[in-house]
C-alpha cells in the first residue's frame, strides 16, 4: 500500500516537472520573440527616421535655394547675360534636387508598405510615419508646382538669353564690318604710288610727256594729265622711308615740297630719302622719278 502511494506521488512529481519544463521553454521562446521584435522595431524605426530626416534636409535645401532664385529673378528689371545664366543653372539644380527628393520619398514609402506587412506590431509607429510622409509628399508637390513656375520663368529667361546672344552676334558682325571698313579707309589714306625710269621709258609707258622749249631745245618732262597708273608700284607711306636709285642723276618731276626729301650721293644719285612722310605726300600721292 505504502509502495503504491509513493509511486503515485513520484509519478505526479515527474509529470509536473515535465510540464514545468515545457512552460519554461515556451516562456523563453516568447521572451526571445518579443526581444527580437523589439530590436527589429527599434532598427526599423531608426532607419525610417534617418530616411525621413534626409528627405527633410533636402527639402529645406530646395526651399532655401528657391528663395535665392526668386530674389535673383525679381530683384532687377534688367539682368546681364551672366546673371540670367546663373539663374538658369540654379533652376536646373533645383530640378535635380527635387527629383532626388521624390525618389527618396518613394523609397521610404515602399519601406513603410513592406514594414506594415512584415511587422504587425509596428502598425501604430508606421501609421505615424506614413502621416508624416504624406505631409512631406504634400510639401514636395507644392515645391514641384513652384519649381514648375520657375521653369516657366526660366524659359522666358532662355528666350531673353537667345535674343541677347543674337543681338551680340549682330553687333559683333557690325563692329567687325565697321572695323574692316575703317582699316580699308586707313590703308587707302596711307597708300601712295611711285615709278622710276628713264625719260624714254616713262614716255613709252604713258607716264610723262615733253613740253616747253624752242625747236626741241630745252624741253622738260612733265607728268601727263591722263598718265598710265598701271606701271606704278603701291606703297604704304607709313613704312616707306626711302627708295634706292643707283643712277648717275635723278629728278623728281611730281610736286613734293622742298625740305620733305633729299637725294643722297655726291657724284651719283644713290638713294631718295623721305624726311617727312606727311608733308612729302600731301600735295600728291604719286611720285615720278626720272633717271639719267
Amino acid at each position: 500500500m505504502n509502495r503504491l502511494f509513493i509511486a503515485a506521488i513520484l509519478l505526479t512529481v515527474a509529470v509536473s516537472c515535465q510540464n514545468y519544463k515545457k512552460d519554461v521553454s515556451k516562456l523563453t521562446q516568447e521572451r526571445d520573440s518579443i526581444a527580437r521584435e523589439a530590436e527589429l522595431k527599434d532598427s526599423a524605426v531608426t532607419g525610417y527616421l534617418e530616411d525621413f530626416n534626409e528627405i527633410m534636409a533636402t527639402l529645406d535645401s530646395i526651399k532655401t535655394m528657391e528663395k535665392l532664385v526668386t530674389v535673383k529673378s525679381s530683384g532687377q528689371r534688367e539682368m546681364s547675360y551672366t546673371q540670367k545664366q546663373a539663374i538658369l543653372d540654379d533652376v536646373a539644380l533645383l530640378n535635380e534636387m527635387l527629383q532626388k527628393n521624390k525618389e527618396q520619398l518613394a523609397a521610404l514609402q515602399k519601406k513603410l508598405n513592406n514594414a506594415n506587412y512584415k511587422v504587425g506590431k509596428l502598425n501604430s509607429t508606421i501609421a505615424e510615419l506614413e502621416r508624416l510622409v504624406s505631409s512631406l509628399q504634400k510639401q514636395v508637390d507644392e515645391k514641384d508646382a513652384e519649381i514648375a513656375r520657375l521653369n516657366t520663368d526660366v524659359q522666358n529667361l532662355s528666350r531673353d538669353v537667345i535674343q541677347l546672344n543674337e543681338k551680340i552676334a549682330v553687333m559683333e558682325t557690325e563692329s567687325q564690318e565697321k572695323s574692316n571698313t575703317i582699316d580699308r579707309q586707313v590703308q587707302e589714306l596711307n597708300k601712295a604710288f611711285f615709278v622710276i625710269g628713264s625719260r624714254k621709258e616713262l614716255e613709252e609707258s604713258g607716264v610723262v610727256d615733253r613740253s616747253g622749249g624752242f625747236m626741241g631745245i630745252g624741253r622738260t618732262s612733265v607728268v601727263k594729265e591722263d598718265f598710265n597708273k598701271e606701271v606704278f608700284t603701291a606703297v604704304d607711306i607709313r613704312d616707306f622711308a626711302y627708295i634706292p636709285l643707283n643712277t648717275k642723276k635723278a629728278e623728281v618731276i611730281t610736286v613734293h615740297p622742298a625740305g620733305s626729301f633729299h637725294i643722297s650721293g655726291e657724284k651719283t644719285a644713290d638713294t631718295l630719302f623721305i624726311d617727312n612722310q606727311n608733308i612729302f605726300w600731301n600735295a600728291s600721292k604719286f611720285l615720278v622719278i626720272v633717271t639719267k
